[in-house]
């Protein structure tokens, strides 16, 4: 068929229909750009229907946030705060849009929304705290409903996907408003989160402050498309572009689109169109001059203070002396938030370790008594569970599908997600037939986005959900990383612990399943560098239901990794009752005086191998540990077994550098030096990928190799 062919249109021949940007109907975006105050402060249209106090109030939050901006980047170039990232010219989009809002709605910020964040409650002393380098400028009062500012662009949009599908979960009619500007249309985060409001149809507004500038890079190199609000389409729901330097018009485009999500009509995306008239930030001045002047005198002209005021002038709402009264009262305010924050007292320095867990962890203990002094604080030693017996026969994915329907039947805010957990049960049938028994509410299927997944992660556990993550394999982890390491393990720490995720990630790991590329790796040393998770990989079934029930009920974010190459053996007895099995504590699996084998995961079938061959070829009595939690590692079940035996091996099928190894070694080597008989050996995976099924074998640590570790440090 020849070009014409393809695209013509006319006729009954069956020809494409050809999507482009000719199906939206207008040539330029001004022909679309809602607008109620023009530049002059001439209304369009009909008088609005808020009364004057409430058009006061919008004025007098329009010329604060200017005052708080103005001053915040003086105090920024003075170093009196560090780096500050200014919203001068951006005050009317974010003022209408936070005034929108109702009591119980949710707002999630981006790092340039001081003004939406005053206007929504946040008192101003806490932002220059927070931009003064103290974390507990981000503490959120209680009585907001709003997340931290955040600084990586654009994350923070599936975090509102998350708070949007947990408010809906519980029953409430509430609604979460988030933005990001231009640039951030660029990032995995925007599609992600657009793609996945439009499928579960959520109440959440996406507001893009479109200031035609990401750092040095104007708008048209973001993105082709006439406009940003157009991108809405494509994921299934509304978009709307505003003027964003007119506060009226994004009030009104925001209360529709706030009301249709609360009626349960669906997400919407609205484009405010505005411009950053400061830089980037104070840390960087230079791409504030590759704007040209008069586009700078321009946009000046539109600012959305003037303009309003022009508008309250018209309506005898102000004068002068009006003017001056909200200026004067602006300044006094901005004077008492200064103050407030030069007196805070600059925090002890103790306090870094305090936000990191629910409760310290025996390394954050004996860190912080070393730098700063005070004694260790016990910690408390959680007993064994005695549960024997029940069912017979139970491998580790069946373990795993009972711990959590035992955790959706003790916890209704248990919720299962991820790629084909619903009907299909997972790529390995760990959630087989949950769906069936809870519903697709509790247990459904997302696209296939683990950014996504990650993100929607952190807003279900910041709604009141806990949820439960399935990554298909521990490669595909990699692209939601940046969640993870950004937010999941921060979020406490950042806002001094007003929120708190919880839940659990759950994703197969290791080789020797004759894989694809990317499917066999052992990522848990990046997982467990992370201060904020914590990381379990059982070894066999019953520890892997009394692991993962105490994962569903802690506190903190768990990383649980589940050993594929042992999903179907070994087989064991695991009790139908309910058990746990403490979190940070390793387990002695074999009683030894001459050696130890430290180990975890799919590499204990090796390493009891190993045991059993010291004994029967050599009659050596080795000590075999299952770590069973690598974050909080157990090092004083370690130290206590060398201390014993006087050797050691290490065991795992990572890769040899700066795996766990590494740092159980270094431990052993500072607190139980004089301890040891002979050095300390590591037997792991090679420093290369994981080789395709060929080579596979070659790579995994064995038998043999662990038995000539052991022979090598027995004859030392």
């Amino acid at each position: 068929m020849t070009e014409s062919e393809f695209t013509k249109t006319s006729g009954t021949d069956a020809v494409p229909r050809i999507f482009s940007e000719a199906d939206f109907k207008f040539a330029k975006a001004e022909e679309v750009l809602y607008q109620r105050i023009a530049p002059d402060g001439t209304l369009k249209g009909k008088e609005p229907t808020l009364a004057p106090r409430d058009l006061m109030r919008f004025y007098e939050q329009l010329v604060f946030g200017r005052v708080f901006d103005e001053k915040a980047t003086n105090m920024s170039t003075l170093r009196e705060i560090g780096t500050y990232a200014p919203g001068k010219g951006q005050e009317g989009g974010q003022v209408g849009f936070v005034n929108a809002l109702s009591k119980g709605d949710w707002y999630v910020p981006m790092y340039r929304d001081a003004a939406g964040m005053l206007a929504f409650g946040m008192p101003a002393s806490k932002l220059l705290q927070y931009w003064g380098g103290d974390e507990r400028g981000m503490q959120i009062p209680d009585d907001l409903n709003m997340l931290p500012l955040a600084v990586p662009v654009a994350t923070q949009l599936p975090h509102a996907v998350g708070i949007a599908m947990a408010r809906r979960l519980q029953g409430e009619k509430s609604v979460t408003f988030v933005c990001t500007g231009d640039g951030g249309t660029s990032k995995g985060d925007f599609h992600e989160a657009m793609n996945f409001a439009g499928v579960y149809d959520l109440p959440v507004v996406f507001g893009i402050e479109n200031n035609q500038w990401a750092l040095s890079v104007k708008r048209n190199r973001q993105t082709a498309a006439k406009t940003i609000a157009q991108k809405a389409v494509a994921y299934g729901f509304e978009g709307i572009l505003v003027d964003g330097n007119d506060v009226l018009a994004s009030f009104e485009a925001t209360k529709y689109a706030v009301e249709k999500a609360r009626r349960g009509g669906g997400p919407t995306l609205i484009e405010y169109s505005t411009y950053r008239l400061g830089p980037h930030t104070t840390a960087e001045l230079v791409s504030n001059k590759l704007k040209a002047p008069e586009e700078v005198a321009e946009w000046e002209k539109r600012s959305p203070i003037t303009r309003f005021e022009a508008y309250l002038r018209s309506r005898g709402l102000l004068d002068d002396r009006g003017k001056e009264a909200v200026a004067q009262a602006a300044q006094k305010k901005m004077e008492e938030a200064i103050a407030t924050y030069r007196s805070i007292a600059v925090p002890d320095p103790s306090v870094m370790f305090d936000y990191m867990y629910s409760s310290l962890t025996p390394r954050l203990i004996e860190e912080r008594a070393s730098a700063f002094g005070g004694g260790s604080v016990p910690i408390s030693s959680l007993p064994e569970p005695t549960a024997t017996g029940g069912r017979p026969g139970v491998n580790i994915r069946n373990a795993v599908n009972m711990a959590l329907r035992e955790g959706m039947q003790r916890d209704k805010n248990v919720v299962i997600f991820g790629e084909d957990v619903g009907k299909n049960g997972g790529v390995f049938q760990v959630t087989r037939g949950l769906q069936d028994e809870f519903g697709p509410e509790r247990v459904f299927d997302t696209p296939l986005a683990e950014l996504g997944i990650a993100g929607l992660f952190v807003g279900l556990s910041m709604g009141g959900m806990v949820p439960v993550a399935e990554f298909q394999f521990e490669g595909f982890t990699v692209p939601a990383f940046d969640q993870i390491f950004g937010h999941v393990a921060r979020m406490r720490n950042r806002t001094r612990g007003r929120y708190a995720p919880r839940g659990v990630l759950r994703f197969p790991y290791g080789a020797g399943v004759r894989a694809p590329e990317h499917h066999s790796d052992s990522p848990e040393a990046y997982y467990a560098h992370t201060p904020g998770l914590k990381v379990i990989i059982p070894s066999n079934p019953y520890d892997a239901k009394g692991l993962l029930s105490s994962a569903l009920q802690d506190p903190d974010p768990v990383i649980f990794m589940e050993p594929k190459r042992l999903y179907d053996s070994p087989k064991t007895d695991v009790p139908e009752e309910a058990y746990s099995i403490p979190i940070g504590k390793a387990k002695v699996v074999r009683e030894g005086g001459e050696i130890t084998l430290v180990s975890y995961g799919a590499m204990m079938v090796p390493t009891l191998q190993a045991a059993d061959a010291l004994k029967s070829e050599r009659s050596v009595s080795a000590e075999v540990l299952d770590l069973r939690t690598v974050s909080p590692l157990d090092f004083a079940a370690v130290l206590a077994s060398v201390q014993k035996t006087g050797r050691l091996v290490i065991v795992h099928e990572a890769p040899l550098t700066l795996g766990l190894g590494a740092e159980i070694a270094a431990t052993v080597a500072d607190k139980a030096l004089d301890y040891l008989k002979a050095p300390v050996r590591r037997v792991t995976g090679f420093d290369t990928v994981v080789p395709l099924a060929r080579l596979e074998d070659h790579y995994i640590p064995n038998k043999d190799r662990v038995m000539k570790a052991a022979s090598d440090l027995l004859s030392y």
